[in-house]
């Protein structure tokens, strides 16, 4: 009887645990609602982020329509599509990209002004050594800079871990 009754709260369990989860249906290079325009130089505007939209005509558009909103970015790229498996909400999660053109202006103990922008360049502390860099996208407390050879390697810091510039780096 014990047997029966134990198997029998697993099963119920299961199925209620199963019937609000989420279902991958795909991973994506980049997804956009928007004509990209290759004359603009975008950036990293926000890292894995997520947006939901109710099921119904053009779910998936609606959902990263509201991603690049929340944002204000022109796509997505790195995106994961989910659905929930009742079918009734799409979820996209990903990298939003898009067109900067706000300057950035940041205080410092000193009360001096430091202005921000997309291609500045700065130098920042990397395992103990000096690293120049340039920065490639600014969040509300963190840029995203650009380092190594070519560009390669992207890392997020603080406003207060850099050092603005006057070095063209190409």
């Amino acid at each position: 009887m014990k047997i029966k009754t134990l198997s029998t709260m697993m099963l119920l369990s299961g199925i209620l645990a199963s019937c609000n989860s989420w279902v991958k249906i795909g991973n994506l290079n980049s997804i956009s609602n928007r004509n990209i325009d290759d004359s603009k130089q975008y950036s990293l505007i926000s890292r894995d982020v997520e947006a939901e939209a109710k099921s119904g005509s053009d779910a998936l558009e609606q959902a990263v329509d509201n991603l690049t909103g929340k944002y204000q970015g022109e796509f997505v790229r790195n995106a994961k599509i989910y659905v929930k498996d009742n079918g009734e909400k799409v979820k996209v999660i990903g990298d939003v990209w898009g067109v900067q053109n706000t300057i950035t202006n940041i205080k410092t103990v000193a009360n001096a002004e430091i202005d921000l922008k997309i291609g500045d360049s700065v130098v920042f502390k990397r395992k103990g050594d000096i690293t120049e860099g340039k920065i490639i996208g600014i969040g509300a407390e963190k840029v995203v800079v650009e380092y190594g050879r070519k560009g390669r390697k992207k890392i997020e810091l603080r406003f207060d871990e850099i050092t603005k510039t006057n070095k063209e780096l190409k």
